[in-house]
């Protein structure tokens, strides 16, 4: 009989000692959540704003008088980064948007469906918003396209940006990274730019030889001061608009009209690799 109280008590020492050790890891794990939330970096709200131009002077669908006017300009981002005066990088979280952006990518476009730009949609957005930890920056970091790992999804079950047929590229089995052209009376030149050399199958694509995604780098770009501006007279500069010959580029690396394209844009003709900031990016001041 005593054995069994003395059985009993011991029970009931071990339960109580296990008890206290459970409600010891739940004070620890409570402790350690506030303090890494207490940790973490103070954020600051990041709204990047583009603006485009030919040459310095506006650029747009209805021309304005102008000899020259746009038919297209839309574009992907991903991959945003701020750069503080330490070259250290930061990424800016994309803010999620019902229209424009998700977490990963954003769509800008620079037309309005208007008179030229016969391809486009009414809607327009020149901004990328989301948020990075609070410090002063000077350079601005981000790639154009869609990351790998998205670029050969299905765009029907995709959330928006991705979810516009008007950027996807059903032959290619990927998304078209940039939609832009100019055109004059009866001249003009349109760039699609996207992933080629893709090997595999339309609903199993294994890889692409050439990425084509520009990787843009602006030094001295301060958030809340500056403008990322782009300048298409760099994207066909050396593309004759006066021969009375429309030409265009589909991102193919034997397209000869693809050459001074890809070189604005920073990209090598023959590999699609990445080689050096676009020149048709550069920091602008906001008016």
């Amino acid at each position: 009989m005593l054995q069994a109280i003395v059985g009993v008590l011991r029970v009931r020492r071990v339960t109580s000692r296990l008890n206290d050790c459970a409600h010891l890891l739940i004070v620890i794990r409570a402790v350690l959540v506030l303090t890494i939330a207490g940790c973490s970096a103070p954020q600051q709200s990041v709204e990047i704003p583009f603006k485009l131009n030919f040459g310095g002077r506006p650029l747009s669908c209805d021309g304005n008088g102008a000899a020259l006017s746009l038919t297209d300009f839309r574009f992907y981002v991903h991959d945003v980064r701020l750069v503080n005066a330490g070259g250290e990088e930061f990424a800016v979280t994309l803010a999620e948007d019902p229209l424009w952006q998700n977490t990963e990518v954003a769509l800008l476009d620079l037309e309005n469906g208007s008179s030229g730009c016969t391809n486009g949609t009414e809607q327009r957005n020149d901004v990328v918003r989301g948020h990075a930890p609070a410090a002063e920056y000077v350079g601005l970091k981000f790639r154009l396209g869609v990351p790998e790992h998205l670029n050969h999804a299905d765009p029907l079950q995709a959330r928006a940006p991705l979810n516009y047929s008007f950027m996807h590229w059903h032959w290619r089995t990927g998304y078209k990274f940039l939609r832009a052209g100019v055109a004059t009376a009866d001249d003009g030149f349109w760039i699609h730019l996207g992933s080629s050399r893709c090997e595999g199958t339309a609903s199993n694509v294994t890889g692409c030889r050439s990425g084509n995604r520009p990787s843009v780098n602006l030094a001295g770009f301060s958030p809340g001061r500056d403008v990322v501006e782009m300048d298409l007279r760099e994207l066909v500069r050396g593309i004759d608009l006066s021969d009375g010959r429309r030409s265009d580029c589909s991102s193919g690396p034997a397209e000869h009209e693809c050459k001074t394209a890809f070189e604005a844009l920073g990209l090598s003709p023959a590999t699609g690799e990445a080689v050096a900031s676009p020149l048709v990016f550069r920091v602008g001041v906001r008016q």
